[in-house]
């Protein structure tokens, strides 16, 4: 993640290629990076939250985890205890069916992605 923070300060956006029969060709989904919360612009997070039905405070912990924060960094950004921090995420892995941090990233943008309206 803070590598993609890196190529994101040279660029405003990124783009997906996908591979095809024809080789690699350009998606046109485009994902801005957000300087304030990783790749997703608040209102994506909203409705991947709505989407999967997680709370405002299981987002908070999933956005950290995006911004690739260790379980004491997030605690202290969000003013809880890095128990606490850890008992949400144990309760997402279950909720969500994963068992890391990796998982849980694709898992999100997987998310994200089926909730873009459908392009040819």
């Amino acid at each position: 993640m803070q590598r993609l923070a890196q190529l994101a300060s040279r660029e405003s956006h990124l783009s997906l290629a996908a591979k095809t029969d024809a080789g690699v060709s350009e998606n046109p989904v485009k994902l801005a990076i957000q300087p304030d919360r990783s790749i997703l612009s608040h209102d994506a997070w909203k409705r991947i939250a709505k989407s999967l039905r997680i709370s405002d405070r299981e987002l908070e912990i999933i956005q950290g985890i995006f911004d690739d924060r260790k379980e004491m960094a997030i605690a202290d950004e969000l003013k809880i205890s890095m128990h606490t921090v850890h008992t949400h995420l144990e309760r997402l892995y279950r909720k969500l069916g994963v068992s890391s941090r990796v998982a849980l990233v694709l898992y999100i943008l997987s998310e994200y992605l089926s909730l873009l309206p459908p392009t040819l």
